[in-house]
């Protein structure tokens, strides 16, 4: 009779190591909205993630050891699998970078390019989002100038836009948008501004018509509803972090934020005569734009889509004017919600599909490794006559 047990290290090797290849690779479901243009070969694709909220000089040895490990995995087995042609991160980089000196954000840009991995080889923007910066209470110019000036992309205000593979995308500093006065505002402001100008400028000379720079968008402080000829879907990509305002948001609330000593507290009262309702909370996850903002960037820049993050959760729909936007889920184990990412086709004939990623959950990938060291602490149970030279090199490899 053939004596398969010493086959039995080499099986639990190689259940390993399927384990390692399976565990780490993204599973991807298109969007029905866009399911032709998703998998187009020649479009190009660009993947999104959001909420890294990593830790820098707080990162623990668990952290280094296990959960940044694997989520450098996803990132590696993302870029093998997907082929992506650039990388965008909406912003919660850092899980208190606000509170993070010089050194401590060198940790965090560290921690973040060993991540990404592979992605430094192609083009990559990141954008702020408030545990980056902090909220309005203490939103700091310089601050921002300085976090963002360390970051692919972005000017001193947090903003950017640009073209790839002729493709418009504009970037946003949320925070800024969502705070009452503030120069990073007025910053945002006259991106908004410029931008729109010059769409108006390409979409009139496309229809033979000249206007001069007297049709620049003018607009009060509280962002007076605009009228707009534009056509829907004709301008840039809209990446921030902050969702816009929607009709899911519970009973349509409109965020303000008050400063005080202690937090930054939320009024989350109804536009329906009930009384105010106050939550003091570090994070608020169902924070949006307001109406009037989002009003604003809508009838000025008439995106093409809004890809949004913040909320950890992946969500899809359409807004009041049909724009189409994409929330990204947190990319955290650290979040509340399932970890993935979001890749964007952009296809001919601004055709553009969306595919939602997800990751495997912290539990799920222990629960996988404490199986599999049962079963190898089974086998060697099983066998007979096994050194503990040779013990001790299975191990290893292991490990390895």
């Amino acid at each position: 009779m053939v004596d398969w047990r010493p086959a039995l290290p080499l099986l639990c090797i190689s259940a390993y190591l399927i384990l390692e290849e399976l565990i780490a690779a993204p599973s991807c479901t298109v969007s029905p909205s866009g399911s032709h243009v998703a998998t187009n070969p020649n479009g190009v694709k660009v993947m999104i993630v959001s909420d890294l909220l990593l830790k820098g000089p707080d990162a623990g040895y668990f952290d280094t050891v296990f959960r940044y490990t694997f989520i450098s995995r996803f990132f590696r087995r993302s870029y093998e699998k997907l082929e992506p042609d650039m990388l965008v991160v909406l912003g919660d980089i850092a899980a208190k970078g606000a509170e993070l000196g010089e050194s401590g954000w060198s940790a965090v840009l560290r921690q973040f390019y060993r991540l990404i991995g592979p992605f430094g080889e192609i083009p990559l923007v990141a954008g702020l989002g408030e545990r980056d910066v902090g909220e309005c209470c203490e939103l700091d110019e310089e601050l921002v100038g300085q976090i963002a000036s360390k970051l692919p992309g972005l000017d001193r205000t947090g903003c950017a836009a640009f073209e790839f593979e002729n493709v418009s995308f504009v970037v946003m500093n949320a925070v800024a948008l969502l705070c009452r006065e503030n120069a990073l505002r007025f910053g945002v402001e006259k991106l908004i501004e410029s931008e729109s100008f010059d769409l108006r400028t390409q979409v009139t000379a496309s229809h033979g018509e000249v206007r001069g720079s007297d049709e620049l968008i003018q607009h009060d402080s509280r962002f007076a509803s605009l009228e707009s000829d534009l056509p829907a879907g004709s301008g840039p990509i809209i990446l921030l972090h902050f969702p816009l305002h929607h009709a899911l948001v519970e009973n349509h609330r409109r965020n303000d934020i008050r400063c005080n000593r202690q937090s930054c507290e939320y009024d989350s009262s109804a536009h329906s005569g009930h009384s105010a309702i106050i939550e003091v909370v570090p994070y608020d996850l169902r924070q949006t734009l307001p109406v009037n903002e989002t009003e604003y960037i809508l009838q000025s820049l008439r995106p093409r889509l809004v890809i949004s993050g913040h909320a950890h959760h992946y969500h899809e729909y359409n807004l009041s004017d049909g724009t189409r936007e994409v929330i990204v889920p947190s990319m955290a184990w650290a979040s509340s919600g399932k970890p993935g990412f979001v890749l964007v086709n952009l296809g001919e004939k601004n055709n553009i599909g969306v595919s939602h990623c997800s990751l495997a959950q912290e539990v799920h990938v222990l629960m996988a490794y404490l199986s599999i060291f049962a079963l190898f602490l089974a086998v060697m149970l099983l066998l007979r006559g096994f050194n503990c030279n040779q013990f001790g090199l299975l191990i290893l490899y292991f490990n390895h």
